[in-house]
């Protein structure tokens, strides 16, 4: 069964040129399987009835292979082992000077975006962290880190500024199921602090993408938390100035950081071992369309610095494998001698044992026979019966059968072998 990986251009050449069952035998899975390998890479397959109508002689058309967008793999990886950097479509800088193409028909400031719709409800069927944050139970949602009482307001920020991103032709989206992207953690203190214990934000499965044509770019929305004096009251912290007179506060009042409302927008390079990262503070009353329209223009312009930084991430992680590589053939190397040393000194072990035992094999039998033939030395009367104690003798011995045991005896290459047999 063949393991190598496999690039878009090849699976499309081998898709078109023998039927799906054929080409599905050969990497040891179902057509069913691997037309989803197809999709996953965008690769186009022949329709039913395409091989029927070639073989009557029909022209038949092949579909020409498309552009991979930046949510598609390039290359399936049929080692098990992902080269992140080769999965993605490198990130070129996004055109500065030339002016955004738009939709032919804008996006209405009213509308809702698709990863808007619903966001809400599933929001709020979730729990909350200690220090009051929302933490839904659905996984692929909006990248929005928000309090219940501030939820209403991200949204209606988040979905400004994606509308606003679409209406620039800028896809904004989950992350594909088949990238290996990374996402900052989050810190709701705007400044950030020490090592906090006990507060976990919920964090998305997909990170949020906006894609400038090659460039993928994170974005998270954030309620930023402030310090304020907090009393504990049936189990949750409350804000002592929300306290009612009739209310039990506790007698050591503490600092906790709380939702504040105000809100902080996060844009960063999803690539491995890049650390683009730029915030925004939005003002309370700020025009979003505005606000979304300022978002664009940087955003834009730090594609740049993001294809910049992906090319020397990627081409550190090729050293890295490199180096990764070498090493692991320098510890292979290293077992291998260390297993023949083990095998020659085994082997020898077992020769010396086998020396040994032909030595103590001569002792035995010299000495039988000289009892021999000083028993032939002995009067008739004695004969009968040293001769009767000798065969009791031999056969109370065991003299080991030297040839039987060097015949099971194994040179350093068969132990060597044996070691190195797959399992």
């Amino acid at each position: 069964m063949n393991t190598s990986d496999v690039t878009r251009e090849e699976l499309h050449q081998e898709v078109w040129g023998a039927p799906m069952i054929k080409v599905a035998e050969k990497y040891g899975v179902s057509s069913s399987y691997l037309a989803r390998v197809c999709t996953q890479l965008n690769v186009p397959r022949p329709e039913r009835g395409y091989w029927a109508k070639l073989a009557a002689g029909h022209k038949v058309a092949v579909v020409p292979l498309p552009e991979a967008k930046p949510e598609h793999s390039l290359s399936w990886w049929r080692s098990g082992i992902a080269d992140p950097t080769k999965n993605v479509i490198p990130p070129k800088p996004f055109p500065t000077r030339k002016r955004t193409a738009r939709r032919k028909k804008s996006v209405a400031k009213d509308e809702t975006h698709p990863l808007i719709r619903g966001a809400r409800e599933l929001f709020l069927k979730g729990r909350e962290t200690e220090n009051g944050y929302l933490k839904p139970h659905k996984w692929n949602l909006v990248d929005i880190i928000t309090s219940r009482e501030g939820l209403d307001t991200a949204l209606r920020m988040a979905n400004a500024i994606f509308l606003e991103f679409e209406n620039r032709s800028w896809e904004v989206k989950l992350e594909a199921f088949n990238k290996q992207f990374q996402r900052p953690e989050v810190d709701d203190r705007p400044t950030g602090g020490n090592t906090r214990y006990g507060v976990r934000h919920w964090s998305p499965a997909r990170s949020t993408l906006v894609y400038l044509g090659t460039v993928a770019i994170g974005i998270t929305l954030i309620e930023d938390s402030e310090e304020v004096e907090v009393a504990y009251v049936n189990g949750k912290y409350v804000p002592t100035s929300r306290l009612k007179k009739s209310q039990s506060v506790s007698r050591w009042p503490t600092k906790r950081d709380l939702p504040s409302g105000r809100f902080r927008l996060r844009a960063y390079s999803p690539y491995l071992r890049t650390h683009w990262l730029r915030e925004w503070s939005i003002r309370e009353g700020r025009d979003l369309t505005k606000f979304a329209q300022e978002v664009a223009r940087d955003l834009r312009k730090a594609t740049s610095d993001i294809a910049k930084e992906f090319a020397v991430a990627a081409e550190q992680i090729r050293k890295d494998k490199l180096a990764w590589a070498e090493q692991r053939e320098k510890w292979r190397i290293e077992e291998d001698n260390r297993l023949r040393q083990e095998a020659i000194k085994k082997s020898t072990e077992s020769l010396e044992g086998i020396i040994s035992d032909w030595g103590r094999a001569k002792t035995i039998h010299q000495f039988f026979d000289e009892l021999e033939t000083a028993i032939s030395l002995s009067s008739a009367e004695e004969k009968a019966l040293l001769h009767d104690r000798l065969r009791s003798a031999r056969a109370v011995m065991r003299i080991p059968d030297v040839l039987e045991v060097l015949k099971a005896w194994k040179t350093p290459e068969e132990i060597y072998d044996e070691k190195n047999k797959p399992s």
